[in-house]
């Protein structure tokens, strides 16, 4: 289900929106300032955001520049009583705007637009043994938006791959126990064709390239991880293998 966190100061409005959004189903929260909500996100999980601009205390768009530094996965719906281009100047980068003045449907609208966008969200599995590597890649992409899923080994990788239809792309690692990454990668491409691979190794990219030559894309592991993150963007966004 999904979690709404309302931040808004006027009694009236927040019981108004916490009503119309239970009665569609979601779950949830709200708070008559930044420093309460701050307390609940620090707490509970939150997919949506509802975030009032003229604020006691802590202006909305001061506690949105705060927020993005912990909570960049928040999609961020500023609802004020600003228009909405001035909204845009207060707070830049937020998933959407509301100006108070539009009616509650345009709002629904907007908060349905914002859980469709999460649920579209590219989810990447991870097939590593090292439980440190696996660590450093959930906590780099998880900071662009990726939904990440662990793999201890290749078998561990299949069985979630044979029961999820989520996964839009495989990191692989070569050099596990049991069954090694290139027997992986095979049994990968002979049951979900469609799934993009890119191979993650401490062997450099020329070795990776002559033991797999078809993989759709290689990572050295001693490459930062902005080189990861545009070789994921590049192959989860174009039709093409890169």
């Amino acid at each position: 289900m999904t979690k709404i966190l309302i931040v808004e100061d006027e009694d009236k409005v927040r019981k108004m929106y916490h009503t119309m959004l239970k009665n569609e189903g979601f779950e949830v929260l709200d708070a008559p300032d930044a420093i309460q909500a701050s307390c609940i996100l620090n707490k509970e999980p939150v997919d949506i955001m509802l975030l009032d601009i003229k604020m006691p205390q802590v202006y909305g768009s001061i506690f949105y520049d705060m927020m993005q530094r912990s909570y960049k996965k928040v999609k961020v719906i500023v609802a004020s009583v600003y228009p909405v281009d001035e909204q845009k100047k207060m707070i830049e980068g937020a998933a959407d705007y509301y100006d108070k003045a539009q009616g509650l449907d345009l709002l629904l609208e907007k908060i349905k637009k914002a859980e469709r966008s999460i649920k579209q969200q590219k989810s990447i599995l991870v097939i590593d043994d090292e439980p440190r590597i696996r660590k450093v890649y959930r906590h780099y992409l998880e900071e662009y938006g990726y939904r990440i899923i662990e793999a201890h080994d290749g078998n561990a990788g299949l069985d979630i791959l044979r029961k999820s239809n989520e996964v839009a792309l495989v990191i692989l690692d070569l050099a596990m126990p049991k069954q090694s990454g290139f027997e992986i990668y095979e049994q990968i491409k002979k049951e979900f064709p469609g799934i993009k691979i890119l191979v993650a190794s401490v062997f450099n990219q020329n070795d990776q390239q002559f033991f797999l030559p078809n993989a759709d894309e290689y990572y050295d592991k001693s490459e930062d991880a902005a080189g990861l993150v545009k070789k994921i963007e590049k192959l989860i966004y174009t039709d093409s293998p890169a």
